[in-house]
């Protein structure tokens, strides 16, 4: 998938009449670093992908292959707002002790 991030990537910069020397500058990479992104070798991190979507004036979701196809994670209102609140917290370690306990919820309720 990394190689096809890349791809979108230099699509965009093209279509924007953008060098990648221009687009490096603009997200703080180095130009070699960009080039290793738009050909795949190299794996963009989200922090990454947010700078150049900025610089590419798009949104991340813009620089992901079928991001606009894929299922949505919440698949009814009570999961949306289960996922909503679940954000909400933003707490790692209160996260991880929640899901233990919904971890445990459900291990109970499949035997």
């Amino acid at each position: 998938m990394h190689a096809e991030v890349g791809q979108r990537i230099r699509e965009l910069r093209q279509k924007r009449g953008m060098l990648q020397e221009e687009l490096a500058r603009k997200a703080g990479l180095s130009p070699s670093a960009l080039s290793n992104f738009e050909q795949g070798r190299r794996r963009t991190s989200l922090d990454w992908l947010k700078k150049i979507s900025k610089s590419l004036d798009v949104k991340v979701s813009d620089l992901i292959p079928d991001s606009h196809t894929r299922k949505p994670l919440a698949e009814n209102k009570e999961e949306t707002k289960l996922l909503g609140y679940w954000r909400k917290i933003g707490n790692p370690d209160l996260q991880d002790q929640l899901l233990e306990v919904i971890e445990l919820s459900a291990s109970s309720v499949s035997r």
